[in-house]
């Protein structure tokens, strides 16, 4: 019986320190982010954000803000779109994405023999 009560009151108290822990976190003051800046995202994300920013760029036209998003990526940034774009590729993924991405690194001025064939014919 003197064992039991010490083990009841630890296991109390540790579910009502997680009960607790978590209310403070979830409800009282949860953590929010904005304004994130694409520059911190990890490489995964990063070739996400190309492949929206592509996408985005393929409804909108708009090259001036595709050319703002892809510097919000960094100095680096165009250098992103181009690996992306290429591994993409290399990879096989779907032809609308790579015709996308193609599309976003030519207007760019980005280029690579890989891109050709992606590339929209010229009109003589």
């Amino acid at each position: 019986m003197f064992r039991l009560r010490p083990f009841l009151i630890i296991l109390v108290g540790l579910a009502l320190g997680i009960g607790l822990g978590l209310y403070l976190g979830w409800v009282a003051w949860p953590t929010e982010f904005s304004d994130a800046n694409p520059s911190v995202l990890q490489e995964t994300y990063r070739q996400d954000y190309v492949r929206l920013i592509a996408a985005a760029y393929t409804a909108d036209n708009n090259l001036s803000a595709a050319q703002q998003r892809v510097a919000s990526l960094g100095s680096d940034g165009q250098d992103v779109v181009l690996t992306v774009t290429l591994d993409t590729i290399l990879q096989g993924g779907e032809e609308a994405d790579i015709r996308q991405l193609v599309r976003l690194a030519a207007d760019l001025g980005l280029s690579s023999p890989a891109m050709t064939p992606y590339l929209p014919e010229a009109n003589p």
